[in-house]
């Protein structure tokens, strides 16, 4: 029982003295960030990118792409939600098209028990250099 007790007591106290809560943003793309001790919390940000100084015909309005990433208890980071990999897949919706314009990026992120999922949706304007 007293081994039962202290385990649990262990796992309490890695629950408590974790947590990646935040959503840091390092040039409009999302970093996991820790936020003191967390049981439960839900984040949401959000970043604009400029826009590109070009001649260009507008491909298609409002493409959009989503992607995933876990955190758990700040040691371990799964997923790929780079600019990169979503700008990628929302030029594949969009057809023929070279580059994005009025990019949004949101963020929502949900940690329960130190167990972090970050979800980021970016929305843009697709384009075709002239």
């Amino acid at each position: 029982m007293k081994k039962m007790i202290l385990a649990l007591g262990a796992i309490a106290a890695t629950v408590l003295a974790t947590s990646c809560a935040a959503v840091a943003v390092n040039n409009g793309m999302p970093a996991p960030g820790a936020v003191g001790a967390n049981i439960f919390s839900t984040v949401s940000a959000n970043a604009l990118i400029a826009p590109v100084q070009s001649d260009f015909k507008v491909v298609k309005h409002g493409v959009k792409a989503e992607a995933q990433y876990k955190c758990i208890f700040t040691a371990f980071n799964f997923g790929d939600a780079s600019f990169e990999t979503l700008k990628k897949d929302a030029l594949a919706e969009a057809g023929d098209a070279d580059d994005l314009i009025d990019v949004r990026v949101d963020y929502d992120s949900t940690c329960i028990c130190g167990i972090n999922t970050i979800t980021v949706k970016l929305t843009g304007t697709a384009i075709k250099y002239k």
